[in-house]
């Protein structure tokens, strides 16, 4: 049976992030210093993770994302992705990608349909303001090798007013240059120290700096549950914008995220979610009782982010390292 919520909405497209460690510290996503980490033995396990996933994938889920943190510094990722690739066929990354170099070969798995690569800057010293950390030259050398080695790669730069917003054009230059789709995403307020709120670019603007650039920037429809809005740049580049703060694509998410300790959220912007994690240790539920859990959370999803954001009544929400993206 699939998961279909309240608005008929189908979730077939699970985020599990299986780590909230990163070794970045990117400002738009956690603080300078870090946050309160999970202790490992909160963390789901693989074991948890592969057997939640084949729960998942007998209700009507057929993609998957692994997501952090940065996924590659949880030891042993390798065995947990290989296992996920026997599950599903279509597999999908999100990396900062300092460490991928190590796992080359992995990558290269039929059913990894594509690495997501977090890149907000190809200027090194923009790119080690924003990740207070100095691995540009190693991560760019990391993109351009799993390029050449075959792997689709998409770019995901997250747009902030004053930092490296002048950058766009150049990033599309990028991807026209070495093939490969580059996604703006508007910068959302998690960080509990930066808010974000005075970076903040809309879908709109963004577009205005693309079409100043370029001659020509026409939409392209994408599939119907696609988290970007989809444009050609001159007959010859594919770019997307997320309006992942404005929100104006939550009528067709098809999305659930699983975070790192085990909580299922139906929204980016969700404030509690059901922890799967103790639903299998502490009450040793059956896979029968855990899928029964997930169709009802499922079903009552929010119409929209706008609406779980109404629920809340704190200003600022967790890290994004916490909730998994």
């Amino acid at each position: 049976m699939a998961l279909v919520d309240q608005f008929e909405r189908k979730a077939d497209y699970l985020r599990i992030a299986v780590t909230d460690r990163c070794n970045l510290r990117c400002r738009y996503c956690m603080p300078a210093h870090g946050i309160d980490f999970v202790n490992r033995k909160e963390l789901l396990s693989y074991d948890e993770i592969v057997r939640l996933a084949n729960i998942f994938k007998d209700s009507g889920v057929n993609k998957v994302r692994v997501t952090g943190g940065e996924p590659f510094v949880r030891r042993d990722m390798d065995v947990l992705i290989q296992s996920l690739c026997e599950i599903f066929q279509s597999v999908h990354i999100t990396t900062n990608a300092s460490l991928i170099h190590e796992h080359m070969p992995l990558l290269k798995h039929p059913h990894i349909q594509s690495l997501n690569i977090s890149l907000d800057s190809l200027c090194a010293k923009t790119f080690a303001n924003i990740t207070r950390r100095d691995e540009f030259e190693m991560v760019h050398r990391n993109i351009l090798k799993a390029l050449n080695e075959g792997i689709t790669v998409k770019l995901n730069m997250v747009v902030m007013k004053g930092v490296n917003d002048h950058e766009i054009p150049a990033f599309v230059n990028f991807g026209r240059t070495h093939g490969t789709e580059v996604r703006f995403i508007e910068a959302m307020p998690f960080n509990e120290y930066d808010g974000n709120k005075d970076l903040f670019l809309s879908h709109d603007a963004i577009l205005k700096r693309i079409t100043s650039a370029f001659t020509t920037v026409e939409p392209r429809v994408d599939s119907l549950n696609s988290s970007s809005l989809k444009y050609e740049v001159d007959g010859l580049t594919r770019i997307g914008i997320i309006p992942a703060y404005t929100r104006s694509l939550c009528g067709t998410c098809n999305r659930i995220r699983l975070t790192s300790k085990g909580d299922m959220l139906t929204c980016l912007y969700a404030k509690v979610g059901v922890n799967l994690r103790d639903k299998m240790r502490l009450e040793n539920l059956s896979d029968e009782a855990l899928k029964e859990i997930i169709h009802a959370a499922v079903w009552k999803k929010r119409k929209s982010g706008l609406e779980e954001e109404e629920l809340r009544h704190e200003t600022v929400f967790q890290s994004m390292t916490s909730i998994g993206g």
